[in-house]
């Protein structure tokens, strides 16, 4: 039987509980050691997904420092799912303590703390993927090899749309404050990110 991945989920907000509901489905492969969020009421609701699955839910610890000397060796990865202003130190601290690394988009806050997050991977030896779904769907990789291998003949131009409904199903996606990006520009980094994976 093959190892499970031992993971810490940083951060049990509402984008945090969607992914441990896809991560509860997988617990062949996928334990959650200790979840890692402040608020005692999103943790609560995160706890929450355990019980109905049937499963004991995992401790909490608010502080990740705190949680990464508790848990030292017995963690393999990390994903973190939290407001992106706090991407960049707490990225870093779990790559600094021997974690790989799945990363919530948008990856951070500027250009710098991308550049000092990958100087950071590449000196700890770890894995830092960050969740962009079109680069890491299968789907998407198929269809990217067939244009590359022209067998969709050539390509001359690149069209996407979105449309979520933010205006009244996610508020915090029409905030401007340095906090939280407008929701417009993560779908525009979503997009270009794609679009040149597509066009090189």
């Amino acid at each position: 039987m093959a190892k499970k991945t031992r993971m810490i989920i940083v951060g049990a907000g509402g984008m945090a509980r969607h992914h441990l509901r896809q991560l509860l489905l997988q617990s062949d492969t996928t334990k959650v050691a200790a979840i890692c969020e402040p608020d005692g009421t999103a943790y609560q609701l995160a706890a929450k997904l355990f019980k109905d699955a049937g499963m004991r839910p995992p401790p909490n610890q608010p502080d990740l420092e705190k949680l990464l000397s508790e848990r030292e060796g017995e963690v393999d990865a990390a994903f973190i799912i939290t407001p992106h202003a706090y991407h960049h130190a707490q990225a870093s601290m779990c790559l600094e303590a021997g974690l790989d690394v799945l990363l919530e988009k948008p990856m951070v806050m500027n250009a710098e703390e991308a550049r000092s997050l990958i100087r950071t991977r590449d000196r700890t030896g770890r894995l830092l993927t960050v969740a962009f779904q079109s680069s890491l769907s299968p789907y998407a990789a198929r269809a990217l090899e067939m244009v590359r291998s022209g067998a969709t003949g050539a390509m001359v131009a690149i069209h996407a749309n979105v449309w979520q409904n933010w205006r009244w199903s996610c508020g915090w996606r029409t905030r401007t404050s340095t906090r939280w990006r407008p929701g417009w520009i993560t779908a525009a980094r979503r997009w270009t990110s794609s679009r040149r994976q597509w066009a090189a």
